[in-house]
């Protein structure tokens, strides 16, 4: 059996913990190097759930922690004792923090020349704006996805809105790590370094319309303007339904399934890309006969016929309706972890491996509790062959 991948986390707060997080749901052994106060900034980040901050919760379970001031004498050692331990590090400072701090590049390639660093900021190493400093919002709004409503003097957030920049770079940071590795395993024998701004994670989350604006001067297509048979249909119990019949076979069954008048069922233009949208003032005419036709029945009814004749469709689900249902059992979308003798669920990696597409497991064993601040520190010590230092 191979032996698994050692990663080191010296990041706090979201980006670089969410990045060593999923590596361990893949398999890693990861590491956290804790300042011996407060931790990594998690512990009591967010809702408390048995008296533990949800962000360490799930960020944090399965990793094994060791503190040390980065003030002690015992600092360069340790940090150069985890280089040589670890196949790659995770930084989340600004480049030159990390160089007054000692957990630069030169300073870990120099205790392992094959270390793979994974450099993790807010704005990445070069720009006018690699130097400023950075909270979870700052990153998208620079990026132009936050949602803001008009608040007066005082403008606020959307409800319900979420960062993206946070989470993608810390979903960039694990792919860039497993990609350095791989390049090593395949005969790159030098140190590398992975740089991944949460900045540009946020950007990247704009594709389409980057794309484009680039190119076109035009923000992407907007789902309200996609047309009738793209749409929200609202059922006679009042609940929300996507129904997405595009493609011409799909739309064929919508009619019949719904009824529509007659000859609508070759009414569409299916040449450029297979499917139609429905948009535009030539479909006006669709979109009150179709909400009528859905508003005649309550979703339950609905449900089993899209089902049963396999037209794209979903209905508008909060995520605590997404969270248990039947899929989300079967699937595994949360996984146990224990703290003080109590099962705690927390989101699972959507990654699976099997040796065959017949037995990919569905439900992941669960993870080592999130460690006490220091928990691992004497044991850790001694892998990495320091002896301890009061001091």
């Amino acid at each position: 059996m191979s032996e698994p991948i050692r990663i080191v986390d010296f990041s706090t707060h979201l980006s670089g913990p969410l990045a060593t997080h999923l590596l361990t749901e893949l398999g890693a052994q990861v590491v956290k190097v804790e300042n011996p106060r407060t931790g990594d900034g998690n512990r009591l980040d967010g809702e408390l759930i048995e008296g533990i901050g949800v962000m360490h919760l799930a960020l944090n379970a399965g990793a094994r922690s060791l503190t040390v001031d980065r003030h002690s004498e015992q600092w360069p050692e340790i940090v150069a004792a985890c280089a040589r331990w670890a196949d790659a590090v995770v930084v989340g400072q600004r480049p030159a923090d990390a160089r007054r701090r000692g957990m630069d590049f030169a300073t870990m390639q120099a205790a392992n020349p094959r270390i793979v660093y994974c450099a993790l900021s807010a704005y990445g190493d070069q720009g006018p704006w690699r130097d400023y400093t950075a909270h979870g919002q700052t990153m998208d709004t620079f990026a132009g996805l936050v949602p803001v409503e008009d608040g007066g003097l005082q403008p606020q957030t959307r409800r319900g809105w979420r960062t993206a920049g946070t989470t993608l770079g810390g979903v960039f940071a694990a792919m860039g790590v497993l990609a350095a590795l791989l390049k090593r395993e395949r005969g790159v024998n030098h140190a590398q370094y992975v740089s991944v701004s949460i900045w540009q994670s946020a950007m990247w989350w704009s594709w389409r319309d980057l794309t484009t604006l680039a190119n076109l001067g035009t923000p992407w297509l907007d789902y309200t303007d996609l047309g009738s048979r793209y749409s929200f249909y609202s059922t006679s119990d009042g609940r929300a339904m996507l129904c997405a019949p595009l493609e011409k076979r799909f739309w064929e069954r919508f009619c019949d399934l719904l009824g529509l008048p007659p000859g609508w069922k070759e009414f569409g233009s299916w040449d450029a890309t297979a499917m139609c949208h429905g948009a535009g003032e030539a479909y006006n005419h669709e979109r009150p006969v179709i909400a009528a036709a859905i508003g005649a029945h309550p979703l339950d009814h609905w449900v089993p016929l899209f089902e049963a004749a396999e037209i794209p469709f979903a209905p508008v689900l909060t995520v605590q309706e997404a969270m248990e249902s039947e899929h989300a059992e079967v699937v595994g979308v949360l996984r146990e972890t224990t703290v003080d003798g109590k099962a705690l669920r927390i989101p699972a990696v959507p990654i699976r491996f099997a040796e065959d597409d017949e037995n990919v497991p569905g439900r992941l064993p669960p993870l080592s509790p999130p460690p006490e601040l220091g928990e691992q520190r004497d044991e850790l010590l001694r892998e990495l062959g320091i002896e301890e230092n009061p001091s």
